[in-house]
């Protein structure tokens, strides 16, 4: 049955020289995108790093490639964007997985175990962000991972009690109104 079709990121580009420093929403051309990606919902994984000055580049590329063909190759990849090198050596490269859990599963790989083992010896700095993608028929929507919903976006509605009523589960002394005793 082959591979299923995934969505079509290859036109995004970084906005800047200054993208690297950019919150991810504001740092590529998304809208570049937007007539080859369907609505849906997508897990990004975001490594923000200043690599070392003497860093060996082309043993960092050799495995930042092995580690990318084993994702290809995974459950869930979707794609993988290495994000060019600018002044400072500030880097932003990411990739999109269909879930958390197809991520999190690709992370145990060895090539990309192998590639994590460089950190320490290649970058000064670096942090990993998770973040929800999403395009809607208004564009592309980034946010933290875990940033709860709104109650209305959730579906949820909400009813405050009176401020004169407890909650069921609130034992009498500490009632609202009612000082403990």
């Amino acid at each position: 049955m082959g591979q299923p079709s995934r969505p079509s990121f290859e036109r995004l580009a970084p906005v800047s020289d200054r993208y690297a420093s950019l919150p991810v929403a504001e740092a590529f051309t998304w809208r570049a995108c937007e007539p080859d990606v369907a609505p849906g919902e997508w897990y990004m994984v975001a490594f923000r790093s200043s690599r070392l000055p003497d860093v060996d580049e082309a043993q960092l590329s050799a495995y930042d490639d092995w580690a990318h063909a084993e994702a290809m190759d995974a459950p869930g990849f979707v794609h993988y964007f290495k994000g060019p090198t600018v002044d400072g050596g500030r880097c932003m490269s990411f990739c999109l997985w269909d879930s958390r859990a197809q991520a999190r599963e690709a992370a145990s790989r060895p090539a990309h175990a192998r590639a994590v083992a460089l950190t320490h010896q290649a970058y000064a700095s670096y942090t990993l962000e998770f973040h929800r993608v999403r395009r809607t028929a208004d564009g592309f929507a980034i946010e933290p991972y875990d940033a709860l919903p709104s109650p209305v976006e959730a579906g949820v509605t909400t009813q405050s009690p009176g401020l004169d009523a407890a909650p069921p589960d609130l034992p009498p002394n500490l009632a609202p109104g009612l000082a403990p005793s």
